[in-house]
């Protein structure tokens, strides 16, 4: 089979699984208004306990002030010399624009590149930077996820409809994945190669700072649920994580912007013993909260930057002789540099 007919193939697949899970997703709630009222939904949301709301938003901007220090972190590792201002701008403005659109990976990606150019970062520095700062998210994610299934296959077997040795199991092989990774980072030196991009892989340094970041990223935003959660669902907290991680990495395979639809879907099937308006309450509540709150100081502080940074839109539109300086002082440096590649370095 030829390589590009195989790539229609794949192509063709995950469209499909994508429209499959949404599908389903969308079923699931249809069935579940057929039994419920949205006017329900509203009034529990209207009865939520104010200290649980406060609580569920200090945790989401804590999260995201977090990883706007991580992201600093980051370009000055892949990229020395560079202002802490602009790096944590850059991440307000790009972890809840990427998630409410979907494909964090692409999309921050080309936030960054629009933020990040200007100061003289060349398109693989921008990837290099794209991918550093996903893994915290994905190495927490993995890491507490397996955690949850050992500590907690019991609670969670009759959740997850298989037995608590399978769910133990399949904990003990994500643990053991997680702590391959780890030491493929401390013995791995040479760069990886794909196509035509080569990665250096981070120091065991950033690495351990990556899981503990993305361990306080995934607590700290699984607990607005949580805290926003009915009484009546009576879950310790690692099996509800358990829950949830199952749950957004459903959304996530959809493709679906945020989950939208699936999360709650997966939620409903996976706590079939909460009263359906008030989980779907307690869900729409985590999206304001985390969502629509930060997307809308996301796109505030987005706009005031084109409006009153140097680089910004209005800024550049009035003096484009000043931007073209700019950009011809980039193209000097990446000629002095020698190449386009990202100059990352594995000193600790």
């Amino acid at each position: 089979m030829t390589d590009p007919r195989r790539n229609r193939i794949k192509a063709a697949l995950g469209v499909g699984a994508s429209v499959l899970i949404a599908g389903l997703a969308f079923w699931v709630l249809y069935r579940t208004f057929q039994r419920i009222s949205f006017a329900q939904v509203v009034d529990e949301m209207r009865n939520a306990h104010l200290n649980a709301v406060v609580a569920a938003a200090a945790c989401a901007f804590g999260a995201l002030f977090m990883l706007s220090l991580y992201e600093i972190v980051v370009v000055r590792f892949v990229k020395h010399s560079v202002g802490r201002a602009k790096a944590m701008i850059t991440a307000l403005i790009t972890y809840p624009l990427g998630h409410a659109v979907g494909q964090a990976m692409l999309s921050g990606g080309a936030l960054r590149y629009r933020m990040y150019t200007p100061i003289g970062f060349t398109a693989m520095e921008v990837g290099a930077t794209a991918l550093l700062c996903n893994l915290p998210y994905a190495l927490g994610f993995g890491l507490l996820f397996d955690i949850a299934l050992v500590t907690s296959a019991d609670a969670l077997s009759p959740l997850f409809k298989i037995s608590a040795a399978w769910v133990f199991a399949l904990g003990c092989i994500g643990l053991a994945k997680d702590a391959g990774y780890v030491i493929f980072v401390w013995l791995r030196k040479a760069p990886i190669r794909i196509g035509g991009w080569s990665v250096s892989m981070p120091t065991m340094r950033l690495t351990l700072l990556q899981l503990v970041i993305g361990i306080v990223d995934v607590i700290l935003v699984s607990s607005v649920l949580y805290l926003l959660l009915p009484k009546s669902a009576g879950l310790a907290y690692l099996p509800f994580l358990a829950v949830y991680l199952a749950s957004v990495l459903v959304g996530i395979l959809s493709h679906v912007p945020a989950g939208l639809g699936v999360l709650e879907s997966m939620l409903l099937l996976l706590l079939p013993e909460v009263p359906p308006a008030e989980l779907l309450a307690s869900v729409l509540l985590y999206r304001v909260v985390y969502e629509i709150l930060p997307l809308i100081f996301s796109l505030a502080l987005w706009g005031g930057y084109e409006l009153l940074a140097d680089d910004g839109a209005r800024m550049r539109l009035m003096r484009p002789s000043a931007v073209l300086r700019s950009l011809a002082r980039a193209r000097a440096q990446r000629r002095r540099a020698g190449d386009e590649r990202p100059t990352i370095d594995r000193s600790e």
